[in-house]
């Protein structure tokens, strides 16, 4: 009986076993050889697996680096806009805040003029307040 159950394996990579069947047509017992299938296919259909899935977490890697050195530059790039920005904005400030510009605008909005009259300071030699 162990003989009948003993396992043959092929050069393709197919096991072969021979397993009792109870035929309804004859009233008997015989044997029939059932394939199970394992070896080389299976070890090939693992390979293209594993093959496809490290190249799936590769590309995810790629692409996950690709999208990383994309958001840098449009950092950089953002950052160096903004220095530019503030560069001019201290010079602008600078000029709005010169002595002839405040005077220009004096002029200009509080209709000041410079005076003719030529000014005389006194001094006081005393005391300012009396007692």
């Amino acid at each position: 009986m162990e003989n009948k159950n003993k396992k043959i394996i092929n050069r393709d990579g197919r096991c072969y076993r021979r397993q009792p069947v109870f035929s309804r047509t004859e009233n008997s017992f015989s044997e029939k050889k059932v394939s199970v299938s394992f070896g080389f296919i299976n070890i090939k259909v693992i390979l293209i697996f594993l093959l496809a899935a490290t190249g799936c977490v590769y590309l995810s890697f790629v692409n996950g680096s690709a999208v990383k050195g994309y958001q840098i530059k449009s950092i950089e790039k953002e950052i160096s806009d903004l220095q530019k920005e503030n560069e001019r904005l201290k010079i602008n400030e600078a000029e709005l805040n010169s002595l002839q510009h405040i005077e220009e605008e004096s002029k200009n909005l509080i209709n000041m003029s410079e005076s003719s009259q030529q000014l005389v300071y006194i001094e006081e030699s005393g005391p300012v307040a009396l007692k």
